[in-house]
Parts: structure tokens; C-alpha cells; sequence
């Protein structure tokens, strides 16, 4: 789901209202500024970290998972929130942004939301939960699991986190229909509950691949929402013309020339009308956005959601909280 956190930007980075900056400017200024994290160790030369040497495109998709590791590991000194690093527990938008720059090279990608299996050792017996739910990409039918977790410096368990994913452990099972005991949190009150099955409906409604640049859009567009995003599709693209010579198409741009909902591509796109809610979201008429409500609905709960955790955590000290990890 988007970032739940909002960026402290300093005045030893970027003075906003000096220089009259926007929040998308100061990010892009911010972005120039990263410090690369730590990538995918090379030991992990196989899926789900690494396509093996028999894939077309192995070397151009393994240094784009590399570099996407890095980016979302990096760190900006001195900018707030980024400063651990940008972006962890993101599946389903680095999935999406992974598989639209591959389109790049014409490489061809799916989102599985599916399952993702413990390793019986991490159990504590036949009773335990058996997995998570999950989102990663599908390449030639191989598993690509790309989602960085940040753990605290002190962690002693980064190792284990590249262990624990093999190439077994990807069930193509549908979480909200399967018969396995799945992990979906550690709340049990029915606020946390409602949140939780929201995560899923976004999971699985915008893993489609109708639907996953409509997701990007929204949390593009609400970058201060959003910013780790945000953040990382920054230097993703940077990295993705600098070392494929051609830009990955501007979402936002190809999300405000169609319809949402039949799709059709208007000659002059300032005719669509435009959500005045999320004010992403583009139709040719009220019939095409009462047909998209159910699917576009779930995009401003997110954005509702998203606000009321930023404004809790707004007033609450600071603390790490055990919540579900896409």
C-alpha cells in the first residue's frame, strides 16, 4: 500500500520557500542526492533474485534488478525520511514499475499476487501460519521477487531475508481464496482487520494488468502521500535512459490521454473529464465513471487510509509497529 510516511525535508538540503519549489521538484532535486544501497548479493544468481544465463535479456533484467534493489535500499543524508532508505514493503509498485520499464526493451512481465510459502524451519510446527500474502513479477514463467525489506542497522537477519525466498516458495494461489493459514497480521482489533482486507482488495484488484498503471497514476500524482514511490521511480528512470539510451513512457501522461473505463483515447485529451476527487483519474462521460467506481473507489480509500495513518502517526511518538508485509 502507499508509503505511510510524509518527508522532513531540512534546510541544509533544499529550501522550499526560497526557492518556490513544489513537492515533485524538491524530490527530483533530492533524487539527484541518493546514496546506493546495498544490492543483491552475487551468490544469488537464480530466481528469484536473478534470471539464469538461459533467458533472452539476462544480463539488461539482472542489472535492472540490481539497480532497483540499490535504489530502494538507498540513503539521502539529511532529507528526513529517506535517510534509512526509500522505499521497503512496496511489492506491488515496484512490481508495477519494474514491469513497465522492462517494456522498454520489449520484455514482456507479469504481476502474480499470490502466495509467498514459509520455509518449514521458520515454522513452529504443523499448526503455524504456512505463508503470506504477496506480489511479485512472473518472467518466462520464472518467479522475480524484487521488494526490498529495510531492516534496523543492527539487524543480524539481512542474510536470512535473501535465504528464506527460494524458488519453491511462490504459490500462484489466490490469498483471498486459498485453504492455506496465511499471516495477515498481528491486530486483532476490526480496524486493523478492515485495513488488512483493504491491503488485499488494492493487491488484487491492481495487480491486473488493466489496472496497475491507474494504481502507479494515483500514487505518482499524491507523491506527498507517497513519496518513497515516488522517489524511487525517479531514479529509476534516470538509470533507465542513462543505461538503455530511451525513457520509460510518462505514466501520468499515457493515464490522461484514455478513458479509465472503456479506454478509448481522446483526439484532444482536455476533453475527458477529470476526477475531482483524486483528480488523476480520466472519462469521456458519467457513464464511463459509474462503470470504473468499483475498481477506482478502492483508489481513494487508499488515499483516505493513507491520511488517517499519517495523521496518527503525526501524533503519536515514534515506534516500530508489526504490520503486514507485502
Amino acid at each position: 500500500d502507499m508509503e505511510q510516511d510524509k518527508v522532513k525535508l531540512t534546510e541544509e538540503n533544499v529550501d522550499r520557500t526560497q526557492d518556490n519549489l513544489d513537492f515533485n521538484e524538491v524530490l527530483h532535486l533530492l533524487s539527484k542526492k541518493a546514496v546506493l544501497g546495498r544490492g543483491i548479493p552475487e551468490k544469488y544468481n537464480i530466481p528469484p533474485w536473478r534470471l539464469p544465463d538461459t533467458q533472452p535479456h539476462r544480463e539488461e533484467i539482472n542489472s535492472l534488478l540490481q539497480h532497483s534493489m540499490m535504489a530502494q535500499s538507498a540513503q539521502i543524508p539529511k532529507s528526513g525520511d529517506f535517510e534509512d532508505f526509500v522505499l521497503s514493503n512496496a511489492s506491488l509498485a515496484v512490481s508495477g514499475l519494474l514491469r513497465h520499464y522492462l517494456s522498454v526493451l520489449g520484455v514482456s512481465a507479469d504481476i502474480v499476487f499470490g502466495v509467498l510459502l514459509w520455509d518449514e524451519s521458520a515454522r513452529s510446527g504443523p499448526d503455524d501460519y504456512e505463508g503470506t500474502p504477496h506480489v511479485w513479477l512472473s518472467i518466462a514463467g520464472l518467479p522475480v521477487d524484487n521488494n526490498h525489506v529495510a531492516f534496523p542497522t543492527s539487524a543480524d537477519n539481512v542474510e536470512y531475508f535473501f535465504e528464506c525466498k527460494k524458488l519453491n516458495a511462490y504459490a500462484a494461489e489466490d490469498p483471498l481464496k486459498t485453504k492455506l493459514k496465511l499471516f495477515l497480521g498481528l491486530e486483532d482489533d476490526e480496524d486493523s482487520k478492515e485495513v488488512v482486507r483493504h491491503n488485499l482488495r488494492v493487491l488484487q484488484t491492481f495487480s491486473h494488468p488493466a489496472n496497475i498503471l491507474k494504481y502507479l497514476a494515483v500514487s505518482l500524482k499524491h507523491a506527498e502521500l507517497n513519496p518513497g514511490v515516488k522517489m524511487y521511480h525517479l531514479i529509476m528512470q534516470d538509470w533507465v535512459k542513462t543505461r538503455w539510451g530511451k525513457a520509460a513512457p510518462d505514466i501520468e501522461d499515457e493515464l490522461a490521454r484514455a478513458c479509465w473505463a472503456c479506454g478509448k483515447e481522446a483526439e484532444d485529451p482536455a476533453a475527458l473529464k477529470t476526477c475531482t476527487d483524486c483528480k488523476v483519474a480520466r472519462y469521456c462521460n458519467r457513464d464511463c465513471q459509474r462503470q470504473e467506481w468499483k475498481v477506482h473507489k478502492l483508489l481513494h480509500k487508499e488515499i483516505e487510509h493513507t491520511k488517517d495513518i499519517l495523521d496518527k502517526n503525526a501524533n503519536e511518538p515514534e515506534e516500530h509497529d508489526d504490520e503486514i508485509m507485502f
